[in-house]
């Protein structure tokens, strides 16, 4: 390869191999070839195929608890139609449509406007969550991290985490001690720790409403004032478009559903 470009791929060094500054362009360039190789392989199966095959993905709240219902009855409505679900953190799910990896994402995290369309589909509310009896309908988080009360929180990168952090910055709160944070990546893990009355996570209501409704679970909102923030379809402008706008829709339209009747 290196005969045929005519430039040195790698640095020889013993038994360390490093890419040289050509090695990484070649390697970063190839990843896009590769990538884009693989989307045309799936519009060409989708063109010659009854069944169209999509690939989203969504962040652990949204893939969790928005996402699934919606698939399901989308794809009932749509028996062509074949989705697969990704789910992991804000930032591995943006780095995967940039790769071209999935045709659009639902992610409660921040995302660069610039660089993928966006459009909402509801609001959410982070709030403390413990075990049954851990607050009345209110906390202060001030007053739980001066007295050093442990906190067991999503990893650094996850939508939940980021937000919970710019509220605290917001609100000129100091950083919880070190020792004070248990971090985790799934719901389900903080959940358990969070019932047994080893500390206090933040998350959103959408995570815990069957435990809410069993009792196993308590929430308090914050008395510095609520953490809201949106949930967003994020996708490629190269993508997919006429399989976004009508998932987008009709997810909207379900959500609404959904919404009316729980406050009726």
């Amino acid at each position: 390869l290196e005969r045929e470009l005519g430039h040195t791929l790698f640095e020889r060094d013993g038994r360390q191999v490093h890419l040289t500054p050509a090695g990484r362009t070649l390697l970063q360039e190839s990843e896009k070839l590769l990538n884009e190789a693989e989307q045309l392989i799936r519009k060409i199966h989708n063109a010659a195929s009854e069944i169209r095959q999509y690939r989203l993905g969504a962040t652990m709240t949204a893939g969790g608890y928005v996402l699934p219902k919606l698939l399901a009855q989308y794809m009932r409505k749509h028996p062509e139609v074949n989705l697969d679900l990704h789910i992991a953190n804000t930032n591995e799910i943006a780095d995967m449509l940039k790769k071209h990896r999935l045709d659009m994402a639902l992610v409660e995290g921040p995302f660069d406007k610039k660089c993928f369309f966006y459009e909402p589909l509801l609001e959410d509310e982070l709030v403390a969550v413990g075990a049954p009896g851990f607050a009345e309908k209110e906390l202060s988080l001030a007053d739980y991290l001066e007295k050093g009360k442990r906190l067991i929180l999503r990893e650094t990168g996850s939508g939940t985490r980021w937000h919970f952090d710019c509220f605290r910055q917001e609100h000129n709160l100091p950083p919880p001690r070190r020792r004070c944070i248990l971090e985790i990546s799934g719901f389900d893990a903080i959940k358990q720790l969070v019932r047994s009355g080893f500390g206090i996570s933040v998350m959103s209501e959408l995570a815990i409403q069957d435990e809410l409704a069993a009792g196993t679970l308590s929430k308090a909102r914050f008395m510095e004032g609520p953490i809201r923030r949106s949930i967003n379809f994020i996708y490629m402008p190269n993508e997919n478009l006429k399989f976004a706008e009508d998932f987008i829709s009709f997810c909207r339209k379900m959500t609404r559903k959904s919404l009316e009747k729980r406050q009726k």
